[in-house]
């Protein structure tokens, strides 16, 4: 995300309208693989949740029909989101419902809400998405010594960023067997990933609270400790985002029920 209130993934949040929900889920794991390309490719992408809304709304049925208002704002949403040919040449349009749609190898009927499993993997996804690259766009405007002209310090600090994630959920995300990462449901191992996002966020422009201004690398933190520790660097990093970017940050969420 590098545009101010943009998202570079769909806001999940559009998806919770039992109205539109079918539609919007079989619209987004139409374009789902083409736009992953894009993105690995044009890593500015970001579009308004207007535009999402836009895309995800189009009846396949009338594309390309009259020459209304509303047929322009469907072409223009498209001809954002869907790939270039000119940048893309190996990549067809096509228009219209085209077969069942995919998640995960599994094919599902169209015009029928997934399984709730299955749409709450969708969801977790868009969620974690979401997160990796706003925490990254974040970080490049907050940090306070970053050099965005050198490709090493970038990727340095993309390494330190990855710190915050487990190993194979980080630009790739999959779909975990259990809660991980800042989502994990046990402090302990949760707080092996809050400790090094507490080190990016230290390291960010501006006042900080007590416990995350002075030197992390010998902090001593008492069970209590670790628990403030924890919600002082979520508060800090969503009011960051807010003041950077203008509306609320989109954070892991657990796709699995705590167990307790």
């Amino acid at each position: 995300m590098g545009t101010y209130g943009r998202y570079v993934f769909p806001d999940p949040g559009l998806f919770i309208q039992p109205t539109t929900g079918v539609k919007y889920i079989e619209s987004w794991l139409r374009v789902r693989d083409a736009w992953f390309m894009r993105v690995a490719k044009e890593p500015s992408l970001a579009l308004s949740n207007q535009s999402w809304r836009t895309y995800l709304s189009i009846d396949n049925t009338i594309l390309g029909k009259g020459d209304t208002k509303a047929a322009r704002r469907r072409q223009e949403a498209l001809d954002m989101i869907l790939p270039n040919t000119d940048m893309y040449p190996e990549v067809g349009r096509r228009s219209g419902s085209m077969g069942p749609i995919v998640w995960q190898g599994r094919e599902y009927p169209p015009g029928v809400l997934p399984p709730e499993n299955v749409v709450r993997e969708i969801l977790w996804e868009l969620y974690e998405l979401n997160f990796i690259h706003e925490l990254q766009s974040l970080d490049r405007r907050a940090c306070q010594n970053l050099d965005l002209l050198s490709t090493s310090q970038l990727f340095d600090r993309q390494v330190e960023i990855s710190q915050c994630f487990p190993i194979d959920s980080f630009r790739h995300v999959s779909i975990p067997s259990k809660n991980r990462g800042l989502a994990d449901d046990d402090l302990d191992d949760r707080f092996k990933f809050v400790t090094p996002l507490a080190f990016i966020v230290n390291s960010w422009k501006g006042d900080k609270p007590e416990i995350l201004a002075g030197d992390l690398s010998n902090l001593q933190l008492t069970p209590d400790g670790v628990v403030e520790m924890e919600k002082v660097v979520a508060q800090y990093y969503c009011q960051q985002f807010f003041n950077y970017f203008g509306r609320a940050a989109q954070v892991p969420h657990r796709l699995f029920s705590m167990n307790i």
